[in-house]
């Protein structure tokens, strides 16, 4: 399968927002993002979360990306955000220079996220706070029926160098980081509506995780199952998605 284009890619990014819209809601707001000077969105893509932080936000927000196509579609969505290139493991910012240091849906890609967390720490000033707003654990994915997706997005994503269970490390790379930190899974509720509607982009994607690792009539023949169970109303899809807090 090919790549994602950066709209596919910005596409798939809304709806990650989407999932995890409640849960970051109240972590902003522990971490009294409103009154905040400075924050910074680590692996921020097309800016979707940024373009949110703006709005929550009286202080300056800035973006962060190592992939210029993705910083560029993300200049063009708005002016109230300042969006740079860099490299998370080497953060290019003083030390305390934050009130609060975000990512989302970004450790997973790391090749070092022990020393992501440890950066976002340096950069944000004692009494201020890192958000991991959104962290997958695809080893603890639950389909109904039973399929084996679980085990083709784990290896899938284990090819492209992402690490598929960086969820249940959420507390630890915190702690290790030096925080007091706060770690739960986000609350989980899909209605047959939204199985339906969201169909067609979940197929594309576990087919861009698993590419050619698996026989296309294998997958074909899964893929059915789970649209006839989506058609029956007895679809059921689970992945925990970890979320944690730490206060310098």
């Amino acid at each position: 399968m090919n790549k994602p284009t950066i709209s596919e890619w910005h596409e798939q990014f809304s709806r990650q927002a989407q999932w995890t819209q409640m849960s970051r809601s109240q972590l902003y707001r522990y971490a009294n993002l409103l009154y905040a000077e400075r924050i910074l969105d680590v692996g921020c893509g097309t800016g979707v979360l940024t373009n949110d932080l703006a709005r929550r936000t009286r202080g300056q927000v800035i973006g962060l990306d190592n992939n210029p196509e993705m910083l560029s579609f993300a200049r063009r969505s708005t002016s109230r955000v300042r969006y740079e290139e860099g490299d998370a493991l080497n953060l290019p910012y003083p030390n305390a220079h934050f009130d609060a240091v975000i990512c989302h849906f970004v450790l997973m890609w790391l090749s070092d996220p022990r020393l992501a967390v440890r950066e976002m720490v340096r950069v944000t000033r004692p009494g201020g706070h890192v958000l991991i707003c959104a962290e997958p654990d695809y080893g603890g994915r639950l389909d109904w029926p039973e399929l084996p997706i679980r085990e083709w997005q784990v290896e899938g994503l284990r090819r492209q160098g992402a690490n598929p269970l960086i969820g249940r490390q959420v507390r630890r790379l915190l702690v290790q980081a030096g925080l007091r930190a706060e770690v739960g899974v986000i609350a989980s509720y899909w209605t047959a509506q939204d199985l339906y509607e969201n169909l067609e982009a979940e197929w594309t994607w576990i087919a861009y995780d698993v590419g050619d690792a698996v026989d296309p009539k294998t997958f074909e023949q899964v893929r059915a199952q789970a649209q006839k169970a989506v058609q029956d109303g007895t679809r059921l899809v689970y992945v925990p998605i970890f979320y944690g807090i730490g206060r310098k």
